[in-house]
């Protein structure tokens, strides 16, 4: 998998690597079930289901990129896990 691959020539750790070393630790907010799972994982999520939303630190995330792009700014900052909280739409309007 492309994804994960090391700098050849340094043998450096690349940004992507980083990334994808993050821990994702999963919050259902209707449950308050809690679970890990690597980010290759949530590449096969339904990322275009507008009724079902996943929050970081107050960011909607709308897509695997856009999770990417997150995870890269935390990795910059130093950062191992990051959480995300997941739910229907209506419960995260309502206040749950």
């Amino acid at each position: 998998m492309a994804e994960t691959a090391h700098c050849p020539s340094t043998n450096e750790e690349t940004e992507l690597d980083k990334v994808l070393k993050i821990r994702l630790k999963v919050i259902d907010r209707e449950t308050g079930e809690s679970r890990y799972c690597s980010v290759v994982e949530t590449k096969t999520w339904d990322w275009a289901n507008p009724e079902y939303w996943r929050i970081v630190n107050g960011w909607q995330i709308t897509s695997y990129q856009g999770l990417l792009k997150l995870l890269h700014l935390k990795a910059e900052k130093g950062y191992e896990e990051v959480v995300l909280m997941e739910a229907p739409r209506f419960t995260m309007l309502s206040g749950g």
